[in-house]
């Protein structure tokens, strides 16, 4: 069922949908999340975007090291015991946290992420939130 919370979970049914994929989370880059699959709760999904915000940040940090200056990171990938978590830059301030099991088929997976990113990289842009003054509003 989609929610107004999550509104736009409707756009990781080709993802979730995978053999071996666990969840998929759209995400703003400050870690909010904007949508989920629907094998995640929404509670988990919130710990998961703040979790994977961090994830991705250490990978920002590292790209001057792995390339110039202005090296951007396109995707983080974390290898664990019992899985992958794939962490894709989606769109100005978005990103895209896909979990599987460590028998994923990869290639497909990052192919669908790359059209996902494709598709709808404008329209998954989350511009950053700036804190209003004294009582003031969030955008």
């Amino acid at each position: 069922m989609t929610t107004q919370v999550n509104k736009l979970g409707w756009m990781l049914g080709d993802l979730s949908s995978m053999p071996e994929v666990r969840y998929a989370v759209l995400l703003a880059s400050d870690g909010l999340a904007l949508g989920h699959s629907e094998s995640v709760h929404r509670d988990t999904a919130d710990k998961i975007a703040a979790s994977t915000s961090g994830f991705h940040s250490i990978g920002v940090a590292l790209a001057p090291y792995t390339g110039g200056a202005k090296n951007g990171l396109r995707q983080v990938v974390g290898e664990f015991d019992e899985g992958l978590l794939f962490v894709k830059t989606v769109g100005h301030n978005a990103l895209l946290a896909v979990s599987t099991t460590d028998t994923v088929d990869v290639e497909v997976l990052t192919y669908r992420m790359n059209g996902l990113a494709e598709r709808l990289g404008s329209e998954l842009a989350s511009p950053a939130r700036h804190q209003g003054g004294e009582g003031g509003i969030r955008p």
